[in-house]
C-alpha cells in the first residue's frame, strides 16, 4: 500500500538519485545487486545481535531497491530480464531476514514459519496474475498493489528487531496482513478474468 500511495512523494528523491547513478555509469542491476547485497549484510547484522545496523542496512538496501527501477527508466534499459532479478534479490533479502530472525529468536520459528507459508501464498497469487494479465503502466509486469507491499514488510521487520519479546506476535500478524492482501490480490485477478 505504501509502496503504490506514498511513492509519489519520494519519486523525487529516487530521480535525483538515479540520475547521479546514471551519470556515473552505475547500471540499474548493479544498483539491485548492491540492495541485494545490502540486504543480505542487514539479516546477518539481525542474526549477530546489531539491531541498529541492521535497521540502517535494511532501509539502506530499500531506498537502492526503489531507485534501481527509476534508473532503468530513466536510461531506456527496463526489460524482464531486470524486473526478474529485482524480484528474485528482494525475495532473497526478505528470506534471509526472516531467517535470521530464527536464528536469534529461536522461540519465534513456529510463527516466523506461518509468515513463510503466507508469503508464498502470496507471491504464488501474485506471480500468477503479473504472468496471466497484461503490464502495468511502468512496469515489466502487471503489478497489483495490497495492503502489504515491500514497505510494509520492512516496517514489520523494524518492529520486530526494535521489540524482541514481540517476535512471535508481530510475525503472525505479518502474516494475516500478507494472507489479506493475497485475498485482495486473487480477488482483483478474478475479477479482470470475468471482464
Amino acid at each position: 500500500m505504501l509502496d503504490t500511495h506514498a511513492r509519489r512523494l519520494f519519486q523525487p528523491l529516487f530521480d535525483t538519485m538515479a540520475y547521479a547513478l546514471g551519470r556515473r555509469g552505475i547500471g540499474p542491476a548493479a544498483v539491485t545487486l548492491s540492495a541485494a547485497l545490502l540486504g543480505g549484510l542487514a539479516a546477518g547484522a539481525l542474526a549477530l545481535g546489531w539491531p541498529v545496523l541492521f535497521l540502517a542496512l535494511l532501509w539502506l538496501s530499500g531506498l537502492l531497491d526503489a531507485v534501481d527501477g527509476t534508473l532503468a527508466r530513466q536510461g531506456g534499459l527496463t526489460s524482464r530480464a531486470g524486473a526478474m532479478l529485482d524480484i528474485v534479490c528482494d525475495r532473497a533479502v526478505e528470506a534471509l531476514v526472516i531467517v535470521a530472525f530464527g536464528l536469534r529468536f529461536p522461540e519465534a520459528r513456529l510463527e516466523l514459519l506461518v509468515l513463510c507459508a503466507a508469503i508464498i501464498l502470496s507471491l504464488t497469487v501474485f506471480l500468477t496474475a503479473a504472468a496471466a494479465l497484461p503490464a502495468s503502466v511502468g512496469k515489466s509486469f502487471h503489478y497489483q498493489a495490497g495492503l502489504a507491499e515491500r514497505s510494509e514488510g520492512f516496517l514489520f521487520f523494524s518492529l520486530m528487531a526494535v521489540w524482541p519479546s514481540g517476535v512471535p506476535e508481530v510475525a503472525l500478524v505479518f502474516a494475516l496482513v500478507v494472507l489479506f492482501t493475497a485475498g485482495q490480490r486473487l480477488r482483483s485477478a478474478l475479477g479482470f478474468f470475468r471482464d
